[in-house]
């Protein structure tokens, strides 16, 4: 069954498939003195899809980006059959493609877009039949070098003179027109002539905030919107709770427990607690036993490695790590619940810096170092995360299998889980939302964020070398 007219004739705009047919030769110079500039792209978009299992790509003229992909099949439309290169033993070409190809694929690829016919018609017809989980990479041009584009054109005939205008600054409007939604944008690529070591020094540097508005290649990553959340109700939940020393605290959840949903699943992790704490989990245990309680011992090491072993353990869909200090209440983890059951959220990363916080319940260089970590994170990640360090976050299980490939590996271990859950959100492109919730004073015991200069300076390499790894690194 075909989704889209992909003969070329009906598919491409026929300036292009002019210009393509009849300067194949000049082209594939083009290409081959610009292959610095197509590999960078590739080693770009190699970190937006984190291996993906079956990719699919629109070319015209520029199917060489599938040569340096990582993906196990690569599907790719291309405007003419000179282009049709077989790179590599994974990459088969396609003149047609039928709803259940696309419906595999983890990630589509329009690296065409000015040179489609309707690009606002096929966008939307894969917005009906992409999987839910698929991404749309979308790449465009910067509007000032779209023109700069057309002007080089007029001397060295590198690409059709005639084409859509389609700068970045303007797919929004179509995304949204075709039920797509923005996750993550990039910009890369300042200087497209290779000049040894200043070219690669200058694309690196431009990737930094502010200078990357200068950029020539835009990079942006889409999800469907308008799906089927009625599928979403009876997934079941697991609540992963980690403890430490939190005896006094876990005679508290008796009442909350018993007034949630019996379906719940509730794992505490003991770590190694010097008090009472594992009796007191034995005692909740048998007072509520219609409720599923396990309890299962933690690593000793550190509080993101006990979350961690308990998120392994779940066997909920969705996950919800909340601390033993009960300091979020029950009623709010209900309402950001339904949040991600009745929305496009991917990550709900709840946040106590909204509403008016209970006197003592966060310390005033927590409250300081907090605010810094958001605004830090905002400026080079782009996105509005004003609660970093909030314990309470909520995601699907079948996320956790590609987040939990980077946990640790920021540079320095997170020894609270935070970072690790967030940056390996934004690397895997989950939309991330924030939920407000009532940040209460911890009722029992002392707060376990003790150390702030050594945490800090943690905290803070572990988000320098994230964005280096993310945005820099080859």
């Amino acid at each position: 069954m075909k989704i889209l007219e992909l003969s070329e004739s009906s598919y491409y705009l026929k300036s292009s498939i002019e210009f393509f047919k009849k300067n194949f030769e000049k082209r594939f110079n083009f290409i081959e003195k610009k292959n610095f500039l197509f590999t960078e792209v590739s080693n770009f978009l190699n970190n937006c899809i984190n291996n993906s299992k079956e990719v699919f790509m629109f070319c015209a003229g520029n199917s060489v980006l599938s040569k340096n992909i990582i993906s196990s099949k690569i599907y790719v439309k291309e405007i003419d059959e000179k282009y049709k290169k077989k790179y590599n033993n994974n990459i088969f070409y396609k003149d047609e493609i039928s709803n259940e190809e696309i419906g595999s694929c983890n990630t589509i690829i329009i690296a065409d877009i000015e040179h489609q016919a309707n690009p606002t018609s096929n966008l939307l017809k894969l917005s009906q039949i992409a999987n839910d989980n698929a991404k749309i990479i979308v790449l465009s041009k910067n509007r000032v070098w779209m023109i700069v584009i057309k002007i080089l054109k007029f001397f060295f005939d590198f690409s059709p003179l005639k084409n859509n205008f389609l700068p970045s600054s303007y797919l929004n409007n179509l995304f949204t027109i075709c039920n797509l939604e923005v996750v993550r944008n990039e910009r890369i690529i300042a200087l497209p002539i290779n000049i040894p070591f200043l070219t690669n020094l200058i694309n690196k540097l431009f990737r930094l905030p502010f200078l990357n508005l200068f950029c020539l290649q835009n990079v942006t990553i889409l999800k469907k919107i308008n799906q089927d959340f009625t599928k979403k109700n009876d997934l079941s939940v697991s609540f992963i709770i980690p403890c430490k020393n939190e005896a006094n605290n876990i005679k508290l959840f008796e009442k909350e427990i018993s007034l949630s949903n019996k379906k719940y699943e509730y794992l505490f992790g003991n770590d190694m607690s010097t008090d009472d704490t594992s009796s007191e989990i034995e005692k909740l245990k048998k007072n509520l036993n219609e409720n599923k309680i396990i309890k299962y011992d933690g690593p000793g090491i550190c509080k993101s490695e006990n979350v961690y072993k308990g998120i392994e353990n779940a066997t909920g869909e969705i996950i919800v790590i909340y601390d033993a200090d009960l300091t979020v209440s029950f009623k709010d983890i209900e309402f950001a619940l339904k949040i991600l059951k009745k929305t496009n959220a991917d990550f709900i990363n709840c946040t106590r810096m909204i509403y008016p916080q209970k006197d003592g319940a966060m310390k005033l260089f927590n409250f300081i170092g907090n605010s810094f970590f958001a605004s830090l994170f905002g400026v080079l990640f782009k996105r509005k995360i004003t609660d970093t360090l909030c314990g309470t976050k909520i995601f699907y299980k079948k996320d956790w299998e590609n987040i939990k490939k980077d946990t640790s590996k920021w540079g320095a271990k997170d020894l609270w889980g935070d970072f690790d859950l967030l940056i390996g959100a934004y690397k895997n492109n989950l939309k991330i939302i924030e939920v407000p919730v009532t940040y209460f004073e911890r009722r029992e015991n002392e707060t376990k964020m003790n150390s702030l200069f050594s945490n800090t300076i943690r905290l803070l390499f572990i988000v320098l070398i994230s964005y280096y790894k993310l945005r820099l690194q080859k």
